[in-house]
């Protein structure tokens, strides 16, 4: 439902501008929010979880070619690719990771305050620009946390049982 009718100019300047603002201003409350929101995470990664992504998706093949945000809003840990092994690296990584799922899609809703200013039929493009901008960003960072899934519940399984014997009486036996 269009409310206000304006130039074509003038409504291209206000869409990208409005984007801008949204995306910058969405980015920005996302980086400052408390960690402790999303640590802890107990997900699970499925096997077919991944084979979706690898084999369906094909997510290997053009995750690295999206933009990393993180550099335009000044964030110093980046997420384009899994750079460490490390545990306590993997677990950051996580951690942003789902803070950047839930920035992408948070900046998706407001979407709809583009029907104000903009024909239907421009409108529906901005619906088409925002999922389109978001949900590849979306599905790499939760293939990336996927596989950081994976790689903890692997170490996870191992550890216990390892010091498990390590705890054992010999003299049991």
């Amino acid at each position: 439902m269009q409310i206000w009718e304006w130039s074509g100019p003038i409504t291209i300047v206000a869409n990208i501008a409005a984007w801008f603002i949204l995306h910058m201003s969405i980015s920005y409350v996302f980086t400052v929010l408390p960690d402790r929101w999303f640590d802890g995470l107990r997900l699970r990664a499925s096997s077919k979880e991944l084979s979706f992504y690898d084999h369906v998706l094909h997510i290997r093949r053009w995750k690295n070619r999206l933009p990393d945000g993180a550099v335009w809003i000044g964030q110093d840990f980046r997420k384009q690719r899994i750079m460490r092994s490390d545990t306590a690296y993997l677990h950051i990584y996580q951690r942003e990771a789902y803070r950047g799922e839930w920035c992408h899609y948070v900046s998706i809703m407001p979407v709809p305050l583009f029907f104000l200013w903009n024909m239907p039929a421009v409108a529906w493009g901005m619906v088409v620009y925002a999922l389109a901008a978001n949900v590849p960003c979306i599905l790499s960072l939760r293939y990336n946390r996927a596989r950081i899934v994976r790689i903890l519940q692997r170490r996870e399984e191992v550890i216990p049982a390892y010091l498990g014997k390590m705890n054992e009486d010999p003299s049991m036996d």
